[in-house]
């Protein structure tokens, strides 16, 4: 650590730059890995082949996983749209069910007799 990554009351200072430059340092790492991998595994390919094929290759894996994050998070929203579906089919069900139970039960309430009818309700 130099001077010069201090700031004034001592502290270190955030590096910034480092989480712009990393994707690219890594990109090119492991695209030119994959281009040496392609050029020492497939003895007919020219120097600029294997280039394309190893960056043309990590193209294709990045793609990939962002078409992954992509399914599972409408795979996510899907799942919640039919979780919320199949709440509201049991809470129908269950109302065609128990709607006629409670007509049923209120019927017999609002049937039956009093015990003890008085001859004067407004005495009480």
């Amino acid at each position: 650590m130099t001077a010069t990554d201090m700031d004034a009351y001592g502290e270190r200072r955030g590096g910034g730059l480092f989480w712009f430059w990393l994707p690219i340092v890594l990109i090119l790492f492991v695209g030119g890995a994959l281009s040496v991998a392609a050029y020492h595994f497939e003895p007919g390919l020219s120097i600029v082949e294997a280039l394309a094929a190893g960056f043309g290759g990590l193209a294709g894996i990045i793609i990939g996983l962002f078409g992954a994050a992509v399914a599972v998070v409408l795979g996510l929203l899907g799942a919640l749209f039919g979780l919320v579906t199949a709440g509201g089919a049991v809470a129908v069900t269950l109302f065609i069910i128990a709607s006629p139970i409670i007509a049923i039960v209120l019927f017999v309430l609002l049937m039956r007799r009093r015990g003890g009818d008085c001859p004067d309700p407004g005495a009480h």
